[in-house]
């Protein structure tokens, strides 16, 4: 890869970390909702380790055609789903040891079990398993997309050099 294009690259990617820093510890994810309770009430409230829980009350509330407003459920999902899929593109291109899966998918588990953590200390937002099981899969369908633009990038470079022949 040419300097300039990684280089770059490693901009855009410092807006999108800027962007992801945002949108999981500051934005809407005020603590002044949470700073009058104390962390026994806060934990409560907030904490949520029993895994799909949140995920099948969103998916009932969008196919229970009662509801008059599936904003909520549908943003929540959709934007933890999307919130890592951009790593998929910018580590294995920064990082070539992340272009194996494992340490690709360890180096996502850290970086969101650090987020979560730092949500829960600082009372920013909940600790969701469900948010955690979401991004992940972002991250693993961006990972594949990369994966596969890579594979059709390499193949058509392939048919190009025999044409050349």
């Amino acid at each position: 890869m040419n300097k300039k294009y990684k280089w770059i690259l490693w901009v855009i990617f410092g807006i999108y970390i800027i962007i992801f820093l945002y949108a999981t510890l500051f934005g809407h994810r005020s603590g002044a909702y949470y700073s009058d309770m104390t962390v026994g009430e806060y934990i409560a409230r907030s904490v949520n380790l029993v895994p799909f829980k949140t995920i099948s009350l969103y998916l009932k509330w969008i196919l229970d055609g009662d509801r008059f407003n599936n904003y909520i459920p549908l943003t929540n999902l959709g934007v933890n789903l999307i919130l890592l899929f951009p790593m998929g593109f910018f580590l294995p291109n920064l990082f070539d040891r992340l272009r194996n899966f494992i340490a690709y998918l360890s180096t996502n588990i850290l970086i969101l079990a650090l987020v979560e953590t730092i949500q829960l200390i600082t009372r920013r937002g909940s600790f969701d398993v469900d948010d955690f099981i979401l991004n992940i899969l972002g991250a693993i369908i961006g990972f594949l997309v990369w994966l596969l633009t890579v594979k059709i990038i390499s193949s058509s470079k392939k048919k190009s050099d025999k044409t050349v022949e």
